[in-house]
């Protein structure tokens, strides 16, 4: 019998209307007809604005099957990888030709928790365990029995980020500017909660979409209100645009950011200058010494020429757990969703992130890392 959790009936319906609104065709995934063969679904940001994190992930989850296929294992792990553009009715789609793939007995995704709580009632109708490594909004995870995510709720990220802002950096006052979805609203959210919590003071709140690239307006009145920090909960093709405005308009706050902008593109796309002094907590960092970290971080590097970002060392994570669990279980395919499912509550992975393990409702617990941008580079601060 399946382990159950208690699901949120207000996150299941708010998912499921996303579902529902979905429309259009998916490209179909095939069958391998294999015993042998345990068939992952991904579904990534391949193209849009998230489309460097996308990579990052895949590249990851291929470097781990790869990995995982060239040992002495049982199962061979094949992936179906899908674009879904970081959209909530592609990610549908996708997650509607998952489903219907009878040799598919997992999924990875998608990057963003838009993305991956419009997908997950339908993976959870087919009793398909599904892992997100970067979905942190809190309910994602009570969207069925065998939902996971790869980083902590963003309830916990944002709390400690106020705490350090208020009792490390000594900011009592502090402005937020967050990314208009159900990620960013969470953090924004959260954030406040924590800062006042502290003995902070939130003054000035600001929502932008997730098309927007002219940020003057909103500069301009936060710079005239006295804003002197200011907690950014933006993905990097937000950030970069914001930090340019920024630094011409003159407006010099403390800024710390939420963990989704620990990846070089950041200051690829604004400049150094424009991040520079920028304080970003992150759960994985690429120059860290730990050998695990350093194993990772050379073999990624040796096959794809950069250094991973944070993003892909929860793909690689994920994939880990995927594959200790898979060593436990006779039979993949939809014949092996529910032993998959059940055995990845007690999977465990030394990985690149750290020692992963799923609690009950298949959330996982991280410590952060401090950093800060200096001449174009991330700088352990702790």
């Amino acid at each position: 019998m399946a382990r159950t959790k208690t699901l949120s009936f207000m996150a299941l319906a708010a998912a499921g209307a996303l579902a529902l609104s979905a429309c259009g065709d998916a490209e179909g995934g095939g069958s391998s007809g294999d015993s042998n063969i345990a068939k992952i679904g991904v579904f990534l940001p391949l193209t849009g604005e998230n489309a460097d994190n996308g990579e990052h992930i895949k590249n990851a989850v291929e470097m781990f099957a790869d990995e995982y296929n060239e040992a002495d294992h049982d199962f061979e792990i094949e992936l179906v990888v899908r674009d879904d553009r970081g959209e909530p009715k592609t990610a549908t789609n996708i997650a509607r030709e998952f489903a219907e793939d009878d040799d598919i007995i997992a999924v990875v995704g998608s990057f963003t928790s838009t993305a991956a709580m419009a997908a997950a009632p339908i993976f959870d109708k087919a009793g398909i365990p599904q892992i997100s490594p970067t979905s942190s909004h809190p309910d994602f995870t009570d969207l069925g029995n065998f939902v996971y995510r790869g980083t902590p709720t963003q309830d916990k990220e944002a709390a400690l980020i106020a705490e350090y802002l208020k009792d490390e950096l000594g900011q009592d006052k502090a402005g937020i500017i967050y990314r208009q979805d159900d990620w960013g609203n969470s953090a924004s959210e959260q954030f406040e909660a924590g800062f006042e919590a502290a003995g902070g003071e939130i003054t000035k709140i600001e929502a932008v979409a997730p098309d927007s690239r002219d940020f003057r307006t909103l500069v301009t009145s936060m710079k005239s209100a006295g804003i002197d920090s200011v907690y950014l909960a933006l993905q990097y093709s937000d950030a970069a645009v914001l930090a340019q405005q920024m630094l011409s308009s003159g407006w010099e706050p403390t800024v710390i950011t939420a963990t989704s902008l620990y990846t070089h593109e950041l200051m690829n796309l604004s400049g150094e200058d424009a991040v520079e002094g920028w304080h970003v907590p992150a759960f994985f960092f690429a120059e860290s010494e730990e050998p695990a970290v350093a194993n990772f971080v050379n073999a990624y590097e040796e096959r794809y020429g950069e250094l991973p970002n944070a993003h892909a060392g929860t793909g690689y994570d994920s994939m880990g757990m995927i594959g200790t669990a898979l060593d436990t279980i006779d039979a993949v395919g939809k014949d092996g969703r529910e032993a998959l499912g059940e055995a990845l509550f007690d999977a465990e992975f030394d990985g690149a992130t750290g020692k992963l393990t799923f609690d009950e409702n298949g959330d996982v617990e991280k410590q952060v890392t401090w950093l800060e941008i200096h001449d174009g580079e991330f700088v352990h601060t702790d």
